[in-house]
């Protein structure tokens, strides 16, 4: 019995040093920190907001902004201008015309950009 509560005490003391290990690893300034490069970061943000149609939109006569209606891969997402979007995020609706919906998306910080991309909406 006390053999095995000095093991498991052994080990959970092990265990602790080794999170701690792993917490200084990642605070350590000499470890290059991981980066995706910018291209690689409009490629990703593409993707994703690509991945959606334009099914249709809903006018309400007590809001001013339509709702839009989007889906993807069995998913339906209803958004409108005044609401970010936690599933495209950090896409946000920039503009929003007859013909198109302009959607925009800021890129990390070290980037210093914004993409942009244009969804028709007669597409089907």
């Amino acid at each position: 019995m006390k053999a095995n509560l000095f093991i498991m005490g052994y080990l959970l003391i092990i265990s602790c040093f080794n999170v701690i290990a792993e917490l200084n690893f990642y605070r350590d300034p000499f470890v290059e920190p991981t980066q995706t490069s910018c291209n690689e970061q409009k490629e990703i943000l593409l993707k994703q907001i690509q991945a959606w149609r334009f099914k249709g939109l809903i006018q309400h006569k007590s809001h001013y902004y339509p709702q839009i209606w989007l889906y993807s891969e069995n998913q339906w997402l209803a958004i409108n201008q005044e609401v970010h979007s936690k599933v495209l995020f950090p896409w946000f609706l920039q503009s929003w015309q007859n013909h198109k919906i302009v959607w925009q998306a800021n890129l990390t910080d070290y980037c210093h950009e914004t993409i942009e991309w244009t969804m028709l909406i007669n597409e089907s």
